[in-house]
């Protein structure tokens, strides 16, 4: 999650970079105190759960067949990143579209940075290493848990199971990071080189969801999803019928701020 930029005015729109004036509200939580703490116990108890999973699979792998790693943990990890890509497209769409910015806590964490990222695309080049990542690591607890306690490892298929989540939810951690450093006027050489491998998000690429309509592209974890969801019209295809389904929980979307119900 990107921390939504400290600023006075606010665009008529999620999508134009047209300033409008707004209001000032308490929804914006970013930089606090109570919101720092969160981050750092969400990233510390990521960190050690994945370390938890981590030993697992390393211990699975120990009574495997000799051999199994050699196809397992890249098998596992390209269906994690390719999976953390989409979900990370998914959720991005979401957060662009659907839900209002002042719902309780979801609208304010989740929903607000993003619609604010379109006015100050930058902003999230400002935040600090916990700030950019930790919202991340709070979403992915449930599901990182769930793993850990409820699919314990014990034949191939949950090894399998266990270092796809595993590499997936880091692929999720990851994303963020990936997403700032695609904004970043001079990321570091060795970030650029992997942004021309293709294997992180690049600048150029994610820069056609910064173009006008703002409707495509979203996936910001490698953006390898990106052409075919674009060609197949995806997100355009769900819009309508997420936004019936989602709209009475998540509230009328709005602008950032919620000032445009």
């Amino acid at each position: 999650m990107m921390g939504p930029p400290a600023m006075s005015s606010l665009p008529s729109s999620p999508e134009s970079a047209t300033p409008a004036a707004a209001p000032a509200t308490d929804y914006d939580m970013s930089g606090s105190l109570w919101m720092r703490l969160v981050d750092a116990s969400s990233m510390a108890t990521f960190f050690f759960f994945e370390y938890l999973l981590a030993r697992e699979v390393w211990s699975g792998l120990a009574g495997a067949p000799a051999g199994t790693g050699a196809w397992l943990l890249p098998l596992a990890f390209v269906l994690g990143y390719v999976t953390a890509d989409f979900v990370s497209g998914f959720v991005h769409f979401l957060a662009d579209n659907i839900g209002s910015t002042k719902t309780p806590f979801f609208g304010a964490v989740f929903i607000r940075p993003f619609r604010e990222h379109h006015v100050d695309p930058l902003a999230i080049t400002r935040h600090d290493f916990l700030e950019v990542n930790g919202a991340n690591c709070l979403i992915s607890l449930p599901v990182l848990l769930g793993t850990y306690y409820l699919f314990p490892v014990v034949d191939l298929p949950s090894l399998f199971f266990a270092a796809y989540i595993g590499l997936f939810l880091f692929g999720i951690f990851l994303t963020n990071q990936f997403h700032s450093w695609a904004h970043a006027p001079a990321p570091a050489a060795w970030v650029r080189a992997l942004q021309r491998s293709g294997l992180i998000l690049g600048r150029e690429h994610h820069a056609r969801h910064h173009t006008p309509p703002f409707n495509t592209y979203y996936c910001i974890t490698s953006g390898w999803l990106n052409p075919i969801l674009a060609r197949t019209r995806f997100f355009e295809r769900i819009k309508e019928p997420l936004r019936r389904v989602l709209e009475p929980l998540a509230g009328k979307a709005d602008e950032a701020g919620g000032v445009n119900e």
